[in-house]
């Protein structure tokens, strides 16, 4: 079910993305990114052509704050150029909002695998047992 508006689409992917059982995945050519809540933390983790990353959202604001980051610009003409605004109207904040929320999948055992091998990985680089 996808949310009505803006903060029930919020507080529904909190609740899906904290049952541990969903994340928002993607893949292309830059490599493979993962946001999930991973043993009650939130982490977005990132593999690609430059390296592993793995950013750790201390709570809920947190996340929900770079999620608005990643989903709340567009490009707008200005002087036959385009110009990137965060300037989005409520019907462009929900519908923003409502299409994150589609892309939730089940957060299925390849995911943890991926995620539990990057974290592996910096563990070793950071000499951590």
């Amino acid at each position: 079910m996808v949310g009505a508006t803006v903060e029930e689409c919020r507080q529904q992917l909190l609740q899906l993305l904290k049952s541990g059982e969903y994340a928002l995945s993607c893949a292309d050519k830059e490599g493979y990114r993962t946001l999930c809540c991973y043993r009650q933390a939130y982490l977005f983790v990132a593999v690609g052509d430059e390296g592993t990353s793995v950013l750790r959202l201390p709570h809920d604001e947190a996340l929900l704050t770079h999620l608005e980051q990643q989903i709340g610009g567009k490009y707008v003409p200005e002087n036959g150029s385009l110009r990137w605004t965060y300037e989005l109207t409520a019907a462009e904040k929900l519908e923003r909002w409502q299409a994150l929320q589609a892309r939730l999948t089940p957060f299925a055992e390849s995911g943890r695998g991926f995620v539990a091998r990057a974290l592996r990985e910096l563990a070793e680089i950071l000499g951590v047992p």
